[in-house]
């Protein structure tokens, strides 16, 4: 099974669809739109995180901020690919 592949088994038509158009609108593959977003997706929680680090130390306190997500250009965000993501950012343990 190809990255595709994979890629329209975890998101719905639509959802599939929404992020092809995204990508082609980017000039990359489905695929490449997918690895950028989780990268970028990984350097805000680096960064987040590291702010959050910084404000404990000077305030004696731990405080999380509200962080926005990134949005589509059109304003509209994938679910699939927000679950994707998040799912990246926080792996389970199979038993």
């Amino acid at each position: 099974m190809d990255d595709t592949a994979l890629l329209r088994d975890l998101f719905t038509p639509d959802e599939y669809e929404a992020v092809r158009r995204h990508a082609d609108h980017l000039g990359v593959t489905v695929v490449e739109y997918v690895r950028r977003t989780a990268a970028e997706r990984a350097m805000e929680r680096l960064h987040l995180a590291q702010a959050i680090e910084t404000q404990a130390l000077h305030l004696g306190k731990l405080s999380i901020p509200q962080v926005e997500r990134a949005r589509c250009a059109d304003g509209a965000s994938s679910p699939a690919l927000d679950r994707f993501l998040d799912a990246l950012a926080h792996p389970t343990e199979d038993d």
